[in-house]
């Protein structure tokens, strides 16, 4: 064991249930990384995490909780705005309600229409802008808006930090035996904080058009974890290789419970128990994972594997078996345009709100499912021709 764990297994001894600080948890895990590895212990306690928690080029570091239900990591409440009325483009102020936790110099996101996106070819989501001063109803700029602003309009801090965020060359990276609460409370409007305000959020370098551009986060292990109420995902994996998941409870997360994003390859979701989550797994540009063994309850989707890159090979190989699924709001495992040769087999479906499975792209592989009480079709084919053996 690491020098910087034993001092803090010691202050947990002392203090046992005790806040720490997030910067004495950021110095040893800092501590650990530069020894080459590690374990940091984690007391039981509410530990505050309002920056978030950084992990850059870390190796066989452990971070681990001494009581999983009674070791928390949260993040503070989110720092929102609702618009009121129509804000002009030119305007230096955005009259709005329910206006919690902005200070002068924070970053906006306007979830409104911004610019155009290289990418995409249509305007981005969303545009930006910095706070001069904060009022009871008004947000005063520090320059005039570029896009207009409508009414009810979500605005957000664009830099909302995750709770821990894994970077850069970082390898055998395990997280255990914490809960990881992103905050949410009862009240809180609906917020999709996509790549913020997530549980774990772990990426190595890449470009949609290029592909992975340094190397990938490789061999984290996320296990024996209580995740709920995230704004953003409970897990989200950019560029990351041979990643598991296994064994944790992910519960009241508003965006994906675990997300295997762009070049994702070789990671695995077992054995999780997921619920009240808008989509319990999706599978964006990810090949030859698994996603087995685990229990979808009260979904907004179960399972849900798509494509936004283009490069070849992407969103193939990927096994979705053995799967339990009961009561998800839309389809419980979907499948669309621009995959390939991916494994549904052996998944349990009860009461799916729309369709059990529904299928688009090409020579999928579906066989043995047991789909009950469908609220549309048990299985729908968009398109493509597929290998079903029901």
């Amino acid at each position: 064991m690491k020098f910087s764990a034993l001092l803090l297994l010691f202050f947990a001894a002392l203090h046992s249930a005790h806040a720490l600080p997030e910067a004495e948890i950021q110095r040893y895990i800092d501590e650990a990384i530069k020894a080459g590895g590690g374990e940091v212990i984690i007391p039981p306690g509410v530990h505050l995490i309002e920056h978030g928690l950084v992990l850059k080029d870390a190796k066989k570091l452990r971070i681990i909780g001494l009581d999983a239900e009674e070791t928390i990591l949260k993040l503070p409440p989110v720092a929102y705005a609702l618009a009121t009325g129509t804000t002009a483009a030119g305007a230096t102020s955005i009259p709005v309600s329910a206006q919690r936790g902005f200070k002068p110099g924070m970053r906006l996101k306007i979830e409104a229409d911004g610019e155009l996106d290289s990418f995409t070819k249509k305007p981005r989501p969303y545009h930006l802008t910095i706070v001069k001063a904060v009022e009871k109803n008004t947000i005063q700029l520090d320059a005039p808006l570029k896009f207009p602003v409508p009414a009810a309009t979500m605005i957000r801090h664009e830099d909302a930090p995750n709770l821990i965020e894994i970077r850069g060359a970082s390898e055998e990276v395990r997280i255990e035996k914490l809960t990881l609460d992103g905050g949410r409370a009862d009240g809180d409007p609906p917020i999709r904080g996509h790549a913020q305000l997530c549980a774990i959020f772990a990426s190595g370098m890449y470009d949609y058009e290029k592909g992975p551009t340094g190397p990938k986060v490789k061999k984290l292990r996320i296990a024996r974890c209580y995740i709920q109420n995230c704004h953003g995902r409970g897990v989200a994996l950019y560029s990351v290789e041979s990643a598991e998941i296994d064994g944790c409870t992910i519960r009241d997360t508003s965006d994906e419970a675990i997300d295997f994003d762009h070049f994702t390859e070789k990671s695995v979701a077992t054995h999780n128990h997921i619920t009240r989550s808008l989509i319990g797994v999706e599978l964006n540009d990810a090949s030859n994972c698994l996603v087995a063994g685990n229990e979808f309850l009260t979904c907004g989707t179960g399972i849900n594997l798509w494509r936004w890159c283009k490069h070849p090979g992407l969103n193939e190989g990927n096994l979705i078996v053995k799967n339990s699924f009961d009561r998800t709001q839309g389809n419980a495992i979907q499948i669309a345009t621009g995959t390939k040769a991916n494994t549904i087999a052996q998944n349990e479906i009860t009461a799916s709100g729309k369709n059990g499975i529904i299928l688009s792209g090409e020579a999928q592989i579906v066989k043995a499912n047991k789909i009950t009480a469908s609220g549309m079709k048990p299985i729908l084919i968009q398109e493509g021709n597929h290998d079903i053996s029901e």
